[in-house]
């Protein structure tokens, strides 16, 4: 059933506010409001949370549209840059929960995410370690690991790279570079984020959305990611 544009958008100034107060802490610049699509116009998209909150925001010609791809570990590649959100072990490692394959450098760093033991890399891969190549380093458990760099916030030269790339003094790319790692279970679930576009924005469909608000005080989309696709 769609839901009358109308009606979204009279719910929408109590609905964004309530997810910007929820996530704040999230560690992420603009986190999306992840859901079901309740209904697309062309120009409005309105999702609808697990909590059951209703949002909605108007499409721009700015509003970049993603789907994601899924792909295995066999398709990830140096100089890949790949997202992926992980938790740190008593034993001191990261194991990554999921992958994000990209076609561009987006958001670099190492960085904690709100909750404990997690957290967040956006990072180029520098080399793939296969269970049989882990192996031979000596790793106990033959997991695969993904080895990777980073620009971070601190001053070039920096011990302990960390940060969000964009906070160095001299802007993005500019600060430390930091090297990591993380292991890969064979259970994570890994995709490739792809251009996508308003056809697929279909009632039904699992969506993310980063939204800004703009003069006015309206409420637009600056992001969409189609992260479950209907079956055809």
């Amino acid at each position: 059933m769609r839901v009358p544009v109308s009606a979204v958008c009279a719910a929408v100034l109590i609905a964004i506010p309530a997810f910007a107060q929820t996530m704040s802490g999230s560690g992420l610049a603009n986190p999306p409001i992840t859901g079901i699509v309740q209904s697309f116009d062309g120009g409005v998209l309105a999702i609808k949370a697990a909590d059951g909150h209703v949002a909605a925001a108007k499409l721009t010609p700015d509003t970049i549209i993603y789907f994601n791809a899924k792909r295995t570990l066999a398709d990830i590649k140096p100089g890949d840059f790949i997202a992926s959100g992980g938790t740190m072990g008593p034993d001191g490692k990261l194991r990554a929960n999921e992958i994000r394959i990209f076609s561009a450098v987006r958001s670099e760093g190492q960085f904690p995410m709100s909750q404990p033991n997690q957290m967040m890399t956006n990072a180029t891969v520098e080399k793939v370690m296969t269970n049989a190549t882990v192996q031979q380093v000596g790793s106990a458990s033959g997991v695969p690991v993904i080895k990777l760099s980073f620009h971070g916030a601190g001053a070039p030269g920096t011990a302990n790279c960390t940060g969000r790339s964009s906070d160095a003094v001299g802007g993005a790319g500019t600060g430390c570079v930091g090297k990591t790692e993380f292991e890969v279970p064979a259970d994570v679930p890994i995709v490739a984020q792809l251009p996508g576009n308003v056809s697929m924005l279909k009632v039904g469909v699992k969506a993310s959305m980063n939204v800004t608000k703009v003069e006015g005080g309206a409420w637009s989309a600056v992001r969409i990611t189609i992260l479950e696709q209907q079956m055809q």
